[in-house]
């Protein structure tokens, strides 16, 4: 293993804990065009269609858990929390840093990829809908050996 090896891998395991979250990606998406109250951004997550072979039965984003998710995010450095004080009721909207809105731009390449490789995120959202998980994760030699990966053995 390398020295970059092991910086890439820890890159990689940031941007899960970053953006891993299951509404992160809608949140980011929802406020790349500019600040956005609360209400306006369960609004706008809910009348998106991500479609069936990603989402699971119970995948409705309520008020309460978009709450904690902003909250999430903010702590987490990603999204800015404005409380305007010169209306009445004070409104608070959200923001993307922009450091956030760079990697959006970034992730253009990344999605594109995936565009290229219709095989691969279909064999992904398969595997995700047998086995009602969220995220793909490969955690045994029973999983590995039902998607047909074998380990390249030499038979010297």
């Amino acid at each position: 293993m390398k020295v970059d090896d092991e910086r890439f891998l820890r890159g990689l395991y940031d941007l899960k804990y970053l953006f891993g979250d299951k509404w992160a990606p809608a949140i980011l998406v929802t406020l790349a065009d500019g600040p956005m109250r609360r209400k306006e951004i369960l609004s706008t997550i809910s009348s998106y269609s991500i479609g069936e072979e990603w989402s699971d039965k119970h995948a409705v984003l309520h008020d309460s858990i978009l709450a904690r998710t902003l909250k999430k995010m903010t702590e987490g450095g990603l999204l800015t929390r404005t409380r305007c004080t010169e209306t009445f009721p004070v409104q608070v909207v959200y923001s993307l840093k922009p450091e956030v809105l760079e990697f959006l731009s970034l992730s253009e390449v990344l999605v594109g990829w995936a565009d290229g490789h219709p095989e691969l995120v279909a064999q992904a959202q398969a595997y995700s809908r047998r086995n009602g998980d969220e995220t793909v994760t490969l955690t045994g030699i029973a999983e590995l050996d039902e998607l047909d990966i074998a380990d390249d053995e030499d038979d010297e």
